[in-house]
């Protein structure tokens, strides 16, 4: 039986980029394909998440900074 071959650090960094390369083309291509797809990102605290970081926090305008509470509706101007 033939041993395993352990991925050395700069092995797994080029694979982890590769990965994260293929990632981003699959969600532009999806977005290309049906721009109507997208979603206004929002949750309890932020009203719109513009992004995440690396480590999977979000990012974005608060609903505080928008001054509503969570979920409120929105008033439109006719």
């Amino acid at each position: 039986m033939a041993k395993k071959h352990k991925k050395t650090p700069d092995e797994k960094a080029v694979l982890m980029k590769q990965k994260k390369q293929q990632r981003r083309a699959k969600r532009k291509k999806e977005a290309k394909e049906n721009p109507a797809a997208e979603e206004i990102y929002q949750d309890d605290r932020f009203f719109f998440i513009a992004g995440y970081t690396s480590g999977g926090a979000p990012y974005g305008v608060t609903w505080e900074e928008m001054g509503l509470n969570p979920w409120e509706d929105l008033e439109e101007d006719d």
